[in-house]
C-alpha cells in the first residue's frame, strides 16, 4: 500500500462528496486513479479546484486545535507601487484562501464542542457561579470576624497587657477560622 494513494472512500469522506461522486471523477479522468485507489496528488488538485466544495468538510490533515493567530497590525501598510499590485492599489480587501477560512472555521467548532463537554464534565465551570460562592464564602468569614469584638470584648477588657490583648485576639481569630473550615458548608460548585 502506498502512501502516494488512499482508498475511495477515504477521498469521499476528504471531499464530502459520496463514493459514486469519486468513481464518476476518476472515470472522466478528473482524478487519476491507482488500481482501485486514488492518486493522492491528483486527488489534491481536484479538490483546490472544484466549485462544489461543501463547507464544514474534514481537511486532508488535521490543524492544531489552538491555532497561533498574529493579531492585525494596527497600521494599514504602504501601497506598493509596483504595477502588479494593482489589488492593493485599489484598496481591494485580500481574502482568506477557501481552505484556510475552512479550518479555522472548524477548529472554533472543536473548541466550542470541547468547551460543551468540559462544562457537562464539570471540568469548567461558569465564572459567575464561582464569583457567586466566593462572595458567600466571604461573607460567612466577615460575619464571623466582625461579631468576635461584640462576643468576645468583656474577656478582652480583663486582658491586663498588649500581649494578653494579642494573643486573646489570636486565639479568637484563629478559633473562628477552624469553625468556619470545620463547617463544611461550602458554597462552591462541584470541582472547584
Amino acid at each position: 500500500m502506498s502512501s502516494d494513494t488512499i482508498t475511495q472512500s477515504e477521498a469521499a469522506r476528504r471531499a464530502g462528496v459520496s463514493r459514486t461522486t469519486i468513481q464518476k471523477h476518476l472515470a472522466s479522468g478528473r482524478i487519476i486513479a491507482d488500481g482501485s485507489r486514488v492518486n493522492l496528488v491528483s486527488f489534491n488538485e481536484w479538490l483546490e479546484t472544484r466549485d462544489d466544495a461543501q463547507q464544514g468538510v474534514q481537511p486532508d490533515v488535521q490543524p492544531p486545535l489552538h491555532p497561533r493567530v498574529q493579531p492585525a497590525p494596527t497600521v494599514a501598510p504602504e501601497p506598493a507601487q509596483d504595477a502588479n499590485c494593482a489589488s492593493t492599489q485599489n484598496n481591494q480587501p485580500q481574502l482568506m484562501p477557501f481552505n484556510v477560512a475552512r479550518t479555522l472555521e472548524q477548529n472554533a467548532k472543536a473548541r466550542l464542542k470541547q468547551l460543551e463537554f468540559d462544562e457537562r464534565s464539570k471540568e469548567v465551570v461558569e465564572v459567575a457561579l464561582v464569583a457567586a460562592a466566593i462572595g458567600k464564602e466571604y461573607a460567612a468569614v466577615r460575619r464571623k470576624l466582625l461579631a468576635l469584638p461584640a462576643e468576645h470584648a468583656p474577656s478582652i477588657h480583663r486582658c491586663k497587657t498588649v500581649a494578653d490583648v494579642q494573643e486573646r485576639l489570636r486565639v479568637l481569630i484563629t478559633r473562628a477560622l477552624e469553625e468556619l473550615t470545620a463547617d463544611g458548608g461550602s458554597t462552591l460548585p462541584k470541582g472547584v
